[in-house]
């Protein structure tokens, strides 16, 4: 069931070029503003977090036993695509290489942004700096829009993605105090340990296993962050190399975009190994 729910998924992101059309979370800040009147903070945690996700472990099962699990796979598949990464990733790609090819820093900046804030604040006063920020930040969305949420979604259960996507909002609310923000990051950064070492790992299998696996084994005792990891192993499976230091003009320019493409491709083809996994375990 689950790697049927899984292609479905993806059959309708590819459609919809997101899960925006059940992904609604006016509820999630309805709940956080509720929240925000508990002085306690693992009170907040528990209204906030532990409640939408044991009430959705609570309905699933209920309706398990009903119409030969039909309702329970159709709830599964809508939890899935809610649980995955907001706003369509490849837009938002393509309107950051349009600018970054027009030379357009300012819009190729606002742009970047949309694929996370936090990882791409380098302004635009320089180009390299900016183009290694939105490089991390889109290796990193490639994996928390989909690959985390599948993980936990065949380990726990359509309940895992939820809990993870969940955390995921809260670590960045800007409804919530700043201490209840840093237990969710906290919390994500256990979540996230071992499915970035597993995309890593995929980095290494569909890429340059020679050149990845070195650095990859170095990150298996680390405790850096997930779009680091990422992106350390990420560079080392591209084939497109920008030497240190400036580069000016044009080359750099298509150089950069190239990098980005291939960024894109390795995160599908990663993606695509560990579906056709997943798959094989089904069968087994």
């Amino acid at each position: 069931m689950d790697f049927f729910a899984i292609l479905i998924a993806w059959a309708a992101v590819q459609f919809w070029g997101s899960g925006g059309v059940v992904q609604r979370d006016e509820w999630f800040e309805h709940l956080q503003a509720l929240a925000l009147k508990i002085p306690v903070k693992s009170l907040r945690l528990l209204v906030v977090f532990a409640l939408p996700v044991i009430s959705v472990f609570a309905v699933l099962w209920l309706i398990s036993p009903l119409l030969f699990g039909l309702p329970l796979f159709i709830l599964s598949v809508a939890i899935l695509l809610y649980s995955l990464g907001r706003g369509d990733f490849q837009i938002h790609l393509k309107l950051y290489l349009n600018s970054w090819q027009r030379g357009d820093l300012e819009g190729a900046y606002q742009h970047g942004r949309s694929f996370n804030p936090e990882l791409c604040d380098s302004g635009v006063d320089n180009a390299s700096q900016l183009h290694h920020s939105v490089r991390k930040a889109i290796f990193y969305q490639g994996f928390e829009r989909w690959f985390a949420v599948v993980f936990w979604f065949v380990l726990l259960g359509p309940t895992g993605a939820l809990a993870y996507r969940l955390l995921f909002m809260l670590a960045a609310s800007s409804r919530l105090p700043q201490e209840d923000r840093d237990a969710a990051a906290n919390a994500l950064f256990y979540l996230e340990w071992a499915p970035v070492r597993l995309l890593g790992l995929a980095f290494a299998i569909v890429a340059n296993f020679d050149t990845c696996i070195g650095v990859w084994r170095q990150h298996m005792s680390g405790d850096q962050p997930s779009a680091d990891v990422l992106d350390d192993i990420g560079m080392k499976s591209l084939p497109i190399y920008i030497p240190d230091g400036q580069i000016d003009g044009e080359q750099f320019v298509k150089s950069a975009a190239d990098e980005l493409t291939a960024v894109q491709l390795l995160l599908s083809r990663s993606l695509l190994c560990w579906v056709c996994v997943v798959a094989i375990l089904q069968l087994v």
